[in-house]
């Protein structure tokens, strides 16, 4: 089954609204809430074409788990950058 390209868009722009999620868990120290968007991820990101969000997602509740500070980081940041990394690509699709 294709995913259309409005579908994509929409599966990324809510990734977004995720990655503000994530980035004030980070401020407030709650892993748990970053535990659950790592897992969401890595259950779907792939299903749309992005294995890298998938796989991001996987590190993200790995971190999370281990309550690893700087780690969680590092993935949440590649984590925004390849959302709007593919915003740009689908869009020019």
């Amino acid at each position: 089954m294709e995913i259309l390209k409005d579908q994509k868009l929409v599966y990324l722009t809510r990734r977004q609204t995720e990655i503000v999620q994530l980035k004030l868990s980070l401020e407030e120290n709650s892993f748990e809430m970053a535990e659950m968007i790592g897992h969401r991820l890595k259950g779907h990101g792939e299903t749309f074409g992005f294995p890298l969000i998938s796989s991001i997602g996987v590190t993200i509740e790995l971190a999370a788990k281990e309550r690893n500070m700087e780690k969680l980081k590092d993935a949440v940041k590649c984590l925004d950058e390849s959302i709007n990394e593919n915003i740009l690509l689908v869009q020019k699709s």
